[in-house]
C-alpha cells in the first residue's frame, strides 16, 4: 500500500488529483489541509482510503509541528497548494509575502522536513508556464515572467514596480520559478527521493481567479472554460489531475529526477532553461530558502 501526501486538495488541481488516486485501491492518500471541515467531507465522498490531517501552510510554525508529529512513510508527496493575490499585500504571521511563503518557502520547508520519511518516494512540485518571460499565452494574461532577485528580497514582499496588480502577477510567477528551480536542485543534492514539476497548463475553472473581482471571476469560471479549447497550453483540472497522478503511481517513469513534466505526460516545452537549470541559481535558491526555514525545521 503506498501512501501519498498532498496539499490543498480541496479544490481545483487538488481536488481532481485526489479523485483520480482515490480509484487506486493500492493507494493511500493523506490530504493535509488548513480547512478540516472541507477536507473530511471530500474524503467522506471519494472512499475509505482518503483521510484527512490539518496543516496550516501560512504558519511555519504549524508545520513545524507537523514535521515533528509525522511518522509515517511517504511514497510520494504533492506540493500543490498554492495562493495568488491581485489588489493587495498580503503576508503571513512569520512575517513573509504571503505568494512567496505558501507557494515556495512552506514547500521546501516540507519537502526537507520529511525527507527522512521519503525513502526511495516521489516528490511533485506545481509550476507554471507563466515563470517564463517568452510564454506568449501567459503574456496575454499580463503576466511578464518571474522577476528573481533573492529570496530575502522576494519573502520581503519586494519588486520592481508599483503596480500591486502586476506585482502580485511577478509574484506568483516568481513563485512557480521557485518551484521548478528548486525541484531541479533538489535532484542534484538528494538521490533518497526524486522530484518533478507539473506544469498543468492554463486551466480555466479552478479557484486560482479566486482573489480576482468579481468580472474577472465570472470570466475565468464559465467563459474561459468554453474557449479554452481554442488557446495553446490550455488543459483542465481533470486533465492535469490525472496527469499528476499518473507522475506519481507510474511504475516506471519515464523521467529523470529534476524534470519538467507538462500534463500531456512530456517534456514541458515552456520552461525558462537558461535560469531554472543555471546550477549558480540553483544552489542560491536552496542555499536562501534553507536559512529562512532552517529554524522550523
Amino acid at each position: 500500500m503506498k501512501t501519498i501526501l498532498i496539499t490543498g486538495a480541496t479544490q481545483g488541481l487538488g481536488l481532481q488529483v485526489v479523485k483520480y488516486l482515490a480509484l487506486k485501491q493500492d493507494v493511500n492518500i493523506i490530504i493535509a489541509v488548513r480547512n478540516i471541515d472541507k477536507g473530511n467531507e471530500i474524503a467522506s465522498s471519494l472512499g475509505n482510503n482518503v483521510s484527512v490531517v490539518k496543516l496550516d501552510l501560512s504558519s511555519f510554525k504549524n508545520i513545524k509541528e507537523f514535521i515533528t508529529n509525522w511518522n509515517v512513510k511517504i511514497d510520494g508527496l504533492i506540493n500543490n497548494a498554492g495562493v495568488q493575490f491581485t489588489s493587495k499585500n498580503s503576508f503571513t504571521s512569520d512575517g513573509f509575502e504571503e505568494t512567496i511563503a505558501v507557494n515556495h518557502l512552506a514547500a521546501f520547508l516540507l519537502t526537507i522536513g520529511l525527507e527522512k520519511h521519503l525513502k526511495n518516494g516521489r516528490v511533485l512540485f506545481i509550476g507554471s508556464g507563466t515563470h517564463n518571460p517568452n510564454h506568449s499565452v501567459a503574456r496575454m494574461f499580463g503576466f511578464r515572467g518571474a522577476q528573481y532577485t533573492s529570496i530575502k528580497e522576494l519573502s520581503e514582499g519586494l519588486g520592481n514596480t508599483s503596480d500591486i496588480v502586476q506585482l502580485n502577477l511577478d509574484r506568483y510567477a516568481t513563485s512557480k520559478l521557485l518551484n521548478t528551480i528548486t525541484a531541479v536542485e533538489l535532484s542534484r543534492r538528494y538521490n533518497t527521493f526524486s522530484s518533478f514539476v507539473l506544469d498543468p497548463g492554463l486551466m480555466p475553472g479552478t479557484g486560482l481567479a479566486r482573489n480576482q473581482n468579481g468580472i474577472m471571476k465570472f470570466l475565468w469560471q464559465f467563459f474561459m472554460p468554453l474557449i479554452g479549447i481554442f488557446l495553446p497550453d490550455t488543459s483542465s483540472s481533470k486533465r492535469s489531475g490525472r496527469t499528476a497522478s499518473w507522475i506519481m503511481t507510474e511504475e516506471y517513469l519515464p523521467f529523470k529526477s529534476g524534470e519538467i513534466i507538462s500534463y500531456n505526460k512530456k517534456l514541458s516545452v515552456h520552461v525558462w532553461n537558461e535560469i531554472v537549470l543555471n546550477e549558480k541559481i540553483g544552489k542560491e535558491v536552496y542555499e536562501d530558502s534553507m536559512s529562512l526555514v532552517r529554524p522550523y525545521l
